[in-house]
């Protein structure tokens, strides 16, 4: 059984990064730590393993979607792109992305990362193309 994997998007008011400080948000989806960019570089321990995102659904990216959709078949709907209103597209989003199987994906993703580290580390080494 694999796990949903979902990203969300928070949108902090700049007075909340003011301070160069990392910022703990919870909400009822997730617990996140948003660190502002002039932390990353301290914060980056080589010995951390990092997360890479590889894919990320916006709702933004979707409402765009929708008029390249509607406009490009005028059969598809009566509805103008303006009809489809933010409450549907979240939860047309968060049913696709707790309903989607990303496993195989995932898997050639890491082999692929895998590969391209190896590839690096030869050249890097002087043993390899």
């Amino acid at each position: 059984m694999t796990e949903p994997f979902i990203t969300m998007v928070v949108r902090l008011p700049a007075a909340a990064l003011a301070d160069d400080v990392p910022v703990l948000v919870i909400t009822a989806e997730a617990v996140v730590i948003v660190i502002p960019a002039g932390q990353g570089a301290v914060l980056l321990d080589p010995d951390v393993p990092r997360e890479h995102v590889l894919l990320r659904l916006t709702e933004q990216e979707v409402r765009e979607e929708i008029c390249t959709v509607i406009e490009a078949d005028g059969t598809l709907t009566r509805l103008s792109p303006e009809m489809v209103g933010g409450a549907d597209i979240h939860a047309a989003c968060r049913a696709v992305a707790s309903n989607t199987n990303l496993g195989e994906e995932r898997g050639t993703a890491r082999f692929r990362a895998a590969l391209a580290a190896i590839r690096a580390a030869e050249r890097r080494l002087g043993g390899a193309p």
